[in-house]
């Protein structure tokens, strides 16, 4: 393609149209070349159009199908079953998304002469490309004086939507061709150069054109009708916008590559069991902020130790002096009883033995511990005192009176129990007793720890502060957040030290992620979510969440943003509010992209990005001998996944959960790096790392060594595919230059470079990392050995 033709033009300058559209080189001479900018900006055609078929043609050539939508009366069963009510949109309001929907499909509006209206008749003003008449008639939506009637006409290629507004009653109707144009399928296969890679790769991108006619457009309209109701749910097929991000916890080791020049990247440790507990209350208190929920007096908020009350997220008051938390005040005993029958502060004060309490501080107010013979119901009249007990948060729609959190119940337990008994046990015993129960009213729900809402059922029904719950779970979940909590139950009880021994070594390895014995079974759940927080629209927009359903210290938290009828500002409001928000609670809440590792050869692939290849040296150890040969076979490819995951986490990479989507390829599992700006994955193999499915391997993993073949014989190379975070700022990307670095090296260059170091056992990197690895296994199995000298030492 050659970028710049000249040519000769005798009449030049004559026309209008050639002055703006060549340039002039000399007297008789233009430019004819490509327009790069067009070419890198999509076309955007008119939103107007004036052409739609006559009657022969439709009835003809055409397959005609209509359905009429009452958003009054679908609107009156939808909006009381929701937990919290909103405001439904009006018949008109609905008529309008409708058409504002097809035209961000790409749809034109067919421009029609107005027909003439009578001067005597009351109407609404139409826009352009609607007719607008009008009848004396009554209407839910206006006076009833007069009745709206508005038509739109829509287009996109061969398919004709036109939409009538009568009154109250809205009418679809559809027109596809009868002989749509068959589908065009192109498969491009090119070799592609992307920044960091040693060479050429092979790639592809497939091109076919979309069947237009196929788009559920009653499902979408039904979908705004009911204002996006959980049976009208967002679907893959309608093209929904969403936004993907994960709330990773701040690591400081980063700062000692950025800052200080640290040599070597691989510095990063495991989650400890001292920042556990810090993550989990800083996740606690995000949660809070981000739902909009307040405590009443009884918790002290956290990081501030002064002040009995939760102090808004980033307020910069100093906190006042306050007497000391643990110095019990004197409650008004009318409160009391008022909030719970048969209750007053002494009954409360003697359901507490007088034992000497230790320092541990777990934010609650308190002022000695149980006795060791308390009983269940002594525990739960304390758990309910007003000023002592577990905090609740303050009335809020559609959460019941006296509502908690099982975690702040169990590390209230956990700080007054002196006997060893389980602080989930108690609970899921008072739960039983129907001492307490799931917010929703649902008694099935068992009690889990977590960010999840129980209420206290003994209360004064009477009483005005008195709200009961929805009963009704499904409806609960669509408008709460609710998050389970794993691999941090040592927080509220006391149990024996996790092995030291690295998993890849131990006799029985641990699971991979929570997936396998997370209590819902499930790995994401969905929830209601009002965008407009600030109520800066002036139409109604609303949207949904998508967020993983467990949280675990160490792992990614992964949460989604999605929506069809919002503007772009509102939810990019709402998404820097939740970023600030999680700043100030030691997170960092990181944009990802949808398909991270844009690997070539899969559905829906970036044909400009891909994976670099990183292989990882096996051949390390003396003699040539193998990797977990003293192990059994069918267990060395599972070995072989948890030695690459203890790797990158020296790195500091976190583990992702995702959703298996095909049990016959071999499984993935993702990393996200601490600071967001690169991804890795690993592809699990089977007995002696090879994959049975070589083509998806090949084509994905080994391709810049083998390239796209089906040789069943290839052997398979063991290694990480790495990627860059595109979507990171570039602002923020350059911010991480390593300080007196020759060139101002970037820090995500420096970690892909000593990561390669590492994975090819320079300067037998690898091999001290076995060999450590090897002597931390002997030494705990010795500490085994001697304080169980009649055990077997080999099971750790």
């Amino acid at each position: 393609m050659k970028p710049i033709v000249e040519t000769d033009h005798s009449n030049f300058g004559s026309s209008p149209l050639e002055a703006t559209t060549t340039e002039a080189v000399g007297k008789g001479k233009i430019i004819i070349g490509v327009d790069w900018k067009s070419l890198s900006i999509p076309a955007c055609l008119p939103i107007t159009t004036d052409y739609f078929p006559d009657k022969r043609s439709l009835h003809n050539d055409y397959v005609i199908s209509d359905y009429t939508l009452l958003p009054d009366d679908v609107n009156l069963d939808y909006a009381t079953s929701r937990a919290v009510y909103r405001k439904p949109l009006s018949t008109e309001e609905v008529c309008k998304e409708i058409v504002s929907q097809r035209l961000a499909q790409g749809f034109q509006l067919i421009v029609v002469e107005e027909k003439p209206t009578n001067s005597n008749s009351c109407c609404s003003a139409g826009g352009s490309g609607c007719a607008v008449t009008s009848n004396q008639s009554t209407s839910a939506v206006l006076p009833p004086s007069c009745e709206t009637k508005k038509e739109y006409l829509l287009s996109i290629g061969r398919i004709f939507h036109k939409i009538s507004l009568s009154g109250s009653v809205i009418t679809v109707t559809g027109y596809r061709p009868r002989h749509p144009y068959p589908p065009i399928n192109v498969d491009y296969r090119y070799r592609f150069h992307a920044p960091q890679h040693e060479t050429y790769e092979i790639s592809g991108v497939n091109f076919t054109t979309e069947k237009l006619e196929n788009f559920n457009w009653n499902h979408m309209d039904l979908y705004i009708c009911t204002r996006g109701d959980v049976d009208y749910p967002l679907m893959e097929s309608l093209k929904y916008w969403r936004f993907r991000m994960y709330l990773l916890p701040r690591d400081s080791m980063v700062n000692k590559i950025v800052s200080f020049g640290s040599p070597r990247c691989d510095i990063f440790t495991e989650a400890v069991v001292d920042n556990t507990e810090n993550q989990i209350e800083d996740f606690v208190r995000l949660i809070e902020n981000v739902s909009k929920l307040k405590r009443q007096i009884g918790r002290k908020a956290r990081g501030l130790t002064n002040s009995p009350f939760r102090e808004r997220v980033g307020s910069n008051r100093l906190p006042e002096k306050r007497p000391s938390i643990n110095v019990r005040s004197k409650l008004d005993a009318s409160r009391i009883s008022r909030i719970f029958p048969g209750t007053d502060a002494a009954a409360a004060a003697t359901a507490v033995a007088v034992v000497p309490r230790d320092d541990q501080d777990d934010g609650f107010p308190v002022d000695n511990k149980f006795s060791a013979n308390i009983t269940l119901a002594e525990v739960f009249e304390a758990m309910k005192h007003p000023l002592t007990g577990v905090g609740y948060f303050s009335q809020t729609q559609s959460l019941p009176s006296c509502t908690f959190v099982s975690y702040d119940a169990l590390m209230w337990l956990k700080a007054r129990l002196t006997n060893g008994r389980h602080p989930l046990d108690l609970l899921e015993a008072m739960r039983k007793e129907r001492m307490i129960c799931h917010a929703s009213g649902d008694w099935n729900q068992p009690v889990v720890p977590g960010f999840v809402f129980y209420y206290v059922v003994q209360q004064d029904k009477n009483s005005k502060d008195y709200a009961p719950p929805l009963n009704d779970y499904s409806a609960f979940v669509n408008e709460w957040l609710e998050i389970e909590f794993q691999g941090c139950s040592f927080l509220w009880h006391d149990e024996p030290a996790p092995s030291h021994v690295p998993n890849f070594l131990r006799n029985t390895t641990a699971p991979q992620s929570w997936t396998d014995y997370c209590k819902s079974k499930r790995v994401y759940r969905q929830s209601h979510l009002e965008i407009d927080v600030n109520q800066k629209s002036d139409r109604m927009e609303w949207g949904h969440v998508k967020h993983h359903t467990v949280m675990q210290p160490g792992f990614a938290f992964e949460l989604v943003v999605e929506w069809v009828t919002s503007s772009g500002p509102i939810v990019s409001d709402l998404i820097s509010g939740w970023m600030r928000k999680a700043n100030h609670c030691n997170y960092q809440l990181v944009s990802v992209p949808a398909d991270p590792m844009a690997e070539p050869f899969t559905k829906k692939s970036d044909p400009l990005r891909g994976p670099i290849f990183i292989p990882l040296c096996t051949t390390f150890l003396p003699n040539g001998a193998g990797l977990f040969e003293e192990f059994p076979e069918d267990s060395r490819s599972d070995r072989m996944l948890f030695l690459q995951e203890a790797i990158l986490a020296r790195f500091g990479f976190l583990p992702c959960v995702l959703e298996e989507t095909n049990k016959d390829l071999p499984k993935e599992y993702q990393y996200v790096h601490c600071t967001g700006n690169m991804f890795a994955l690993i592809r699990c193999a089977s007995n002696n790392y090879q994959v049975e499915s070589p083509s998806r391997q090949e084509a994905n993993v080994t391709r810049c060594v083998y390239g796209h073949t089906n040789n069943t014989n290839v052997p398979k190379k063991v290694g990480f595919l790495w990627a860059w975070n595109h979507m990171i700022p570039n602002k923020k990307w350059k911010a991480l230059t390593i300080n007196n670095s020759v060139e101002g090296e970037l820090f995500q260059l420096k970690m892909l470079k000593d990561f390669r170091e590492f994975c090819s056992n320079s300067d037998q990197r690898l091999a001290n990392f076995w060999a450590n690895c090897q002597e931390l296994k002997r030494k705990s199995l010795k500490f085994e050995y001697n304080n169980n000298n009649n055990d077997d030492p080999k099971n750790i």
